[in-house]
């Protein structure tokens, strides 16, 4: 009895240990267990992804019927024998297997895909659909595989109609593919009319997806898009003028055609809450310059008015920072420097001109490098651009 424990307990534990092992090293547990179905399914995936072959007689079809005499439902030497049957152009053999693999698990995410590239060629949207849900639903790296594909056909409507109506369902990988579509840009229009459409059956889309998205089209050069899509959730907002005059929009993710702070921490450029409204509140290092916040324009062709207000600015001429309007392709449309905030009560103003050629442009507020120790610090309580009302008649 004694002796039966002890073979029985090392069985036990080798068994135990194999299971453990298998997830890292398989062709160690398959040794240590070469009777677990499941470890040899297993090996045999490890053995065939490191160099797949088409062999019936091969180590991993060798391993993977191995692993099905021992457990029919080891569904991963399913897998590598049905690779196998594709490879070899056995397409009705591979088709059973696959077929056989999908009803035993949902979790398997190859023969998943399998199935999801069979409702394509059968034209069947709803059922490649489904088997996206169950791939996103039960494997932790089917999103890496199935989001771009996914997202590449938001173009097509009738996709769209039948995504919508899983994403109503609230499924667990809802929420990371929409932010996916919105910032991966591979096809932002697509996720435009994902978003429009959602809207219109209750599907709720953060404003920050909605300022990425509009950020992707603003990075394509896909302006009148982007503009577009940022009316939808900004109505008051107007093309001849920039917009947020006094600073007042409080948030953490902003589209480019709201004010955003440049990149450089060095800078410490910020926008703060100040009282009803806001303001631009910088305190730029001696020796060091660069953007300080900037706001995408559309503006028609025609002569612009910058005007607005400071405070605590003061510095030398020569390091005073200013406003540049820049086309984009890289040609300016004009700059002027800031005056220091105890001229004209703090009041600034300049003038640009947008080339007939110029269809999207960038207002800049640039820090200049200063030496002196306390480097440059000010705010900017408000800053809008405008157009110039000319007589009646006249051409700008």
């Amino acid at each position: 009895m004694a002796f039966g424990a002890l073979v029985f307990g090392y069985f036990s534990t080798a068994h135990s240990l194999a299971n453990v092992i298998a997830k890292v090293d398989p062709a160690t547990a398959y040794a240590i267990a070469p009777g677990n179905g499941v470890i040899a399914a297993k090996y045999a995936q490890e053995a065939f992804t490191i160099a797949p072959t088409m062999e019936a007689n091969s180590k991993p079809a060798d391993l993977a019927r191995r692993a099905l005499l021992a457990d029919p439902t080891a569904v991963e030497a399913l897998t590598v024998l049905g690779f196998q049957a594709q490879l070899r152009g056995e397409v009705a053999r591979a088709d059973r297997i696959f077929s056989y693999s999908t009803a035993l698990s949902r979790r398997e995410l190859r023969p998943r895909i399998w199935a999801i590239e069979k409702a394509v060629d059968r034209g069947d949207v709803a059922d490649a659909l489904r088997n996206y849900d169950i791939a996103l639903r039960t494997s932790n790296s089917a999103a890496g595989d199935l989001y771009p594909t996914l997202a590449a056909a938001l173009s097509e409507p009738r996709i769209r109609a039948d995504l919508l109506t899983i994403l109503a369902k609230d499924p667990v990988w809802g929420d990371g593919f929409l932010a996916y579509a919105a910032t991966s840009g591979v096809e932002p229009e697509g996720a435009v009319a994902l978003f429009r459409e959602g809207r219109k059956v209750g599907l709720e889309v953060g404003e920050d997806l909605g300022s990425a998205l509009v950020n992707v089209l603003v990075s394509q050069n896909k302006f009148e898009n982007a503009w577009a899509y940022y009316k939808s959730f900004h109505p008051r907002a107007q093309r001849n003028r920039s917009r947020d005059p006094g600073f007042a929009m409080q948030a953490n993710d902003r589209a480019a055609f709201d004010w955003r702070v440049g990149h450089d921490a060095r800078l410490g450029a910020a926008i703060l809450r100040d009282g009803k409204g806001g303001l631009l509140d910088f305190s730029v290092p001696p020796s060091t310059g660069g953007q300080l916040v900037s706001q995408t324009q559309l503006l028609p062709a025609g002569k612009y008015r910058l005007v607005g207000r400071s405070r605590g600015l003061d510095q030398p001429r020569t390091s005073r920072p200013y406003w540049v309007l820049t086309c984009s392709d890289g040609r300016e449309m004009g700059r002027f420097s800031m005056p220091n905030s105890d001229e004209r009560g703090g009041r600034f103003a300049g003038q640009f001109t947008v080339a007939q050629d110029c269809d999207a442009q960038t207002l800049s507020l640039v820090a200049r490098a200063s030496d002196d120790i306390m480097g440059v610090t000010g705010q900017i309580l408000q800053a809008q651009l405008l157009p110039v009302q000319l007589p009646e008649g006249s051409q700008p």
